[in-house]
């Protein structure tokens, strides 16, 4: 046996699994032992493994999708009962440079601190930028970001001590991990890595990206239309903060969040967008009521694009102006999004921006742009409201619609305020 135990998580991506694979077989040390935990796939995945590797490869296989959280967490166990000193977790569409495992195993191998280290991972598809090099919890908005993320390529390779590390690509050291336990199994995917980092760090140890191992990793399905993303990571996030937070956040915390949801469903809801409203209070009830593992099905509801409004006004105007009440640079991006789908929908269109609400000339129609409108006070019809998103206050409708926000966002927070409470003395007790 080896010392370092290598387990990629697989679920019906049989091709990449096997490129995955390859990757890591060419590796310039090679004082491992590969794993593919199967999620029970169905693409053929475990045969062509066989196939092209035969017994270079041992393959776990579960009997159902556990998901990645399942999946590794496998993994894990097996890596401990093994006994071996360090293991790596690797997704199936993560690709190691040549250079990788070496520069993971020497660090946590010299560093006695470091229960977790993970590698700095780059677009597949554009390889030149970084997709994350390590993550930090942001404690204001209660979510998940990259500490260096969507740059081009930094000069040099940097170490940095963070949060936590994606799981796609990462070693741990095995006595640590006895220590603070494995994945949250439960999750069944996103904000499992996040978790197991917090346990290493709660337990004593660092939390290390080695920018000098890399990692080309597949983000093509990542995007607004993923409802797996949506609903997953929604449900997860609220569960890990749940959690975690220290005691005197969590009113902070319910009011953030349940504004959070708000303000991006309301406006959503009214332009059409029924799947992604609907995924994402899905994933809010599924936390409230305990619901964990893989979804029920159903609860990731399909995609549905919004309402061509903005367009359809842009399409029957020839003159327009946009009055901006507020000018700084928050303004102005919103003004250039408003204004890239208008112009795409009629080139030919006529604007005026300006400061002051007069209308010296004769228009088709005026536009005042606020930040969003459901923070609108007064009916200004026939002057129409847009916000940053395309959201319309373009009837009397829309604006009954809007001026009610804050009374339903209220009415949401008085429904599941007695669930949330129960789920924070059911989840503070686990921690």
């Amino acid at each position: 046996m080896n010392e370092i135990g290598i387990f990629i998580c697989n679920y019906n991506k049989a091709e990449m699994v096997v490129k995955c694979i390859r990757a890591i077989m060419d590796q310039s040390i090679q004082c491992f032992d590969i794993f593919v935990v199967d999620n029970a796939s169905t693409d053929g995945s475990v045969d062509l493994i066989n196939d092209t590797y035969g017994d270079s490869v041992t393959i776990l296989q579960n009997a159902d999708n556990l998901g990645g959280s399942g999946g590794f967490g496998r993994g894990i166990r097996t890596a401990l009962e093994k006994g071996y000193e360090y293991f790596m977790l690797v997704d199936n569409d993560a690709f190691l440079d040549a250079d990788a495992v070496s520069h993971l195993y020497s660090y946590i191998k010299d560093h006695k601190d470091v229960g977790i280290c993970g590698a700095e991972t780059l677009y597949l598809q554009d390889p030149k930028k970084i997709q994350d090099l390590g993550g930090k919890l942001d404690y204001v908005n209660y979510r998940w970001g990259g500490v260096i993320g969507g740059m081009v390529e930094i000069a040099g390779s940097t170490v940095l001590e963070c949060d936590y590390v994606a799981s796609c690509c990462v070693i741990a050291r095995s006595s640590a991990v006895r220590e603070f336990g494995g994945f949250p199994e439960d999750n069944f995917i996103y904000w499992d890595d996040i978790e197991w980092c917090t346990k290493c760090r709660r337990a004593g140890y660092k939390v290390i990206v080695n920018g000098n191992a890399k990692v080309l990793h597949d983000m093509s399905g990542a995007s607004k239309q993923n409802m797996f993303l949506r609903y997953y990571s929604n449900r997860n996030r609220l569960k890990y903060f749940t959690k975690y937070l220290p005691e005197d956040r969590l009113e902070d915390f319910y009011q953030k969040f349940t504004e959070q949801f708000f303000l991006e469903s309301y406006g959503a809801m009214h332009k059409g967008m029924y799947g992604s409203v609907m995924t994402y209070w899905n994933a809010i009830d599924d936390f409230f009521h305990g619901v964990a593992g893989r979804a029920i099905e159903g609860r990731q509801v399909p995609y549905v694009a919004p309402s061509k409004r903005l367009e359809d006004i842009a399409e029957r105007s020839n003159r327009l102006l946009i009055y901006m009440p507020t000018h700084n640079q928050k303004d102005y991006d919103n003004l250039n999004s408003i204004l890239r789908k208008m112009m795409a929908a009629n080139p030919g269109l006529t604007v005026k921006v300006q400061f002051s609400s007069e209308e010296d000339e004769e228009y088709d129609l005026v536009l005042q742009l606020c930040d969003h409108a459901t923070q609108i006070k007064e009916n200004i019809l026939p002057r129409v409201y847009v916000d940053r998103l395309g959201n319309l206050v373009e009837t009397e409708k829309d604006y009954q619609y809007f001026s009610r926000y804050q009374e339903a966002l209220d009415g949401f927070r008085r429904m599941y305020r007695p669930l949330f409470d129960e789920r924070v003395r059911m989840l503070r007790n686990e921690a």
